[in-house]
């Protein structure tokens, strides 16, 4: 059995296209927006393997850190100097791709 390919020619004057992508826009956006906001720590997507062993290793890593620094709070960085610091970086070029 043969099969043959139908071509359709559609013309769209510019206004038409225009609309055409707006509406289509607009309904992406509306989809997203329907969406429940969820910050990373609630996207079960980010979950890698069970690894207890490893969560207690990180965990006791991190209480080390807090110890250390828990009397030098000038060792530490409040969430606007990180995102500055790293912006920084950005537009030097000093992040990976």
């Amino acid at each position: 059995m043969s099969t043959t390919a139908i071509q359709t020619t559609i013309s769209l004057s510019p206004q038409a296209l225009e609309q055409l992508i707006r509406q289509a826009l607009r309904d992406e956006l509306a989809q997203l927006l329907r969406m429940p906001l969820r910050s990373i720590l609630e996207d079960r997507r980010q979950e890698g393997p069970k690894d207890p062993a490893g969560d207690q290793l990180l965990l006791a890593d991190a209480l080390a850190v807090l110890q250390q620094y828990k009397d030098r709070p000038e060792a530490w960085k409040n969430w606007e100097e990180f995102e500055a610091e790293l912006d920084k970086a950005e537009a030097a070029g000093e992040l990976p791709h």
